[in-house]
């Protein structure tokens, strides 16, 4: 049985596609629902802007560019929440920092989550898809202990 949703959210018009599919299926479930977000310093603009240069990331974070970022995040989060509320959905949310396949195959096992819902983004052919192997989608549908949905 199906208690536990974790839905990823990357801001994309395909997270809130992803949203929105795992809002109908918790709502038909009467299950739980998680909005997760990873912030990863290594390919956020700052570390664009200073060429993965680790030094210079730290001193970024230090500066609280991710923290920018994850305000940003959690304005639109509350309105996520609020629609989701709004529909009767029982959710929550949360962020964290990192490496977005760890982060969120261990918040799924942590949180014993039943389901997660992913946004993907273009279907690939070809050259393209093999290089989109090492995607976070790709990653975690293949190694998470529930069932992956992935959303186009």
């Amino acid at each position: 049985m199906i208690q536990k949703i974790i839905v990823t959210d990357d801001g994309t018009a395909v997270s809130d596609m992803a949203i929105e599919m795992a809002s109908e299926i918790a709502k038909g479930l009467r299950a739980h629902l998680i909005l997760l977000h990873i912030i990863d310093p290594t390919e956020h603009p700052e570390s664009a802007l200073f060429e993965n240069d680790k030094e210079l990331i730290e001193k970024a974070k230090q500066m609280n560019l991710i923290e920018s970022k994850k305000d940003t995040w959690e304005e639109r989060v509350k309105r996520k929440i609020q629609e989701l509320s709004e529909k009767k959905i029982d959710s929550t949310s949360e962020c964290r920092t990192g490496s977005p396949v760890e982060k969120i195959l261990s918040f799924v096992d942590d949180n014993k989550a039943d389901m997660i819902v992913m946004g993907s983004g273009k279907r690939l052919t070809g050259v393209s898809k093999i290089k989109a192997l090492d995607s976070v989608t790709r990653k975690v549908s293949e190694m998470a202990n529930c069932p992956v949905l992935i959303v186009h």
